[in-house]
């Protein structure tokens, strides 16, 4: 076995924005959502707000920078904890040699393959006002190929995600909200497959599901392609 790593049989490194938002179980950080070991690196004094309203090409460097300790820690693939980080994805990838996935947006391309080039795509963000060309563009896509809902209109998921950002949640309320909007998106959009771009959906995905039956992919759904790569079980 080779030495000189921090981390052993570790498959997934996460960047994470620096939150102190409650994550329930399905959630990417909370550790007993994946059947595999992850381990978080904390982008200090960059928060939610910051990365969504406030980007610039000065997070560059926190994000690379925090890639390649991870890479160095020993950890086989890296993820993002946001579905804004779309925006650094080339940045962060050149910068390595193991793969980077940092949004769960990365799967369009897939899912247009998967459900064919007429398929109807919708994307729950954390916000549709701060979900902008450019963070389709990082991955060859059109904004306007899918459609778009925010929950930003919801006051529970405001005030706890995109606001405060440590405050108690009524995850009962949080998840009604959740459902009611991604019910909307799928009436309004007669959707073949929903992709839900904020990390703090995942959680809700079940419910989601069982309410517009139709395939759901978020987040999680990439983490578990990503671990299957690196890290193939023996039969």
């Amino acid at each position: 076995m080779k030495g000189g790593y921090t981390y052993y049989d570790t498959p997934i490194g996460i960047i994470c924005l620096d939150a102190k938002i409650p994550r329930p179980r399905g959630h990417l950080r909370n550790p007993l959502t994946f059947d595999f070991p992850i381990v978080c690196k904390i982008l200090k004094g960059i928060d939610v707000p910051r990365l969504l309203f406030n980007f610039s090409d000065e997070l560059i460097e926190p994000f690379i920078n925090a890639a390649k300790e991870l890479e160095q820690e020993g950890v086989k693939a890296i993820v993002g904890s946001c579905g804004f980080m779309a925006r650094y994805q080339k940045n962060v990838v050149e910068a390595v040699k193991i793969p980077v996935l940092l949004s769960s947006l990365l799967q369009i391309p897939l899912i247009r393959l998967m459900h064919g080039s007429d398929c109807k795509i919708g994307i729950l963000t954390a916000s549709s006002s701060a979900l902008q060309k450019e963070h389709f563009e990082q991955l060859g896509e059109d904004i306007n190929s899918v459609l778009i809902h925010g929950m930003e209109s919801f006051p529970e998921f405001r005030e706890t995600i995109l606001e405060k950002g440590g405050s108690d949640t009524d995850l009962d309320i949080l998840e009604q909200e959740i459902c009611t909007a991604a019910e909307k998106i799928y009436i309004e959009g007669d959707l073949d497959a929903l992709l839900l771009e904020c990390t703090d959906l995942p959680p809700f995905a079940s419910k989601i599901q069982k309410i517009i039956s139709i395939p759901v992919y978020d987040i999680n759904s990439l983490v578990n392609f990503a671990q299957y790569a690196v890290c193939r079980r023996k039969y």
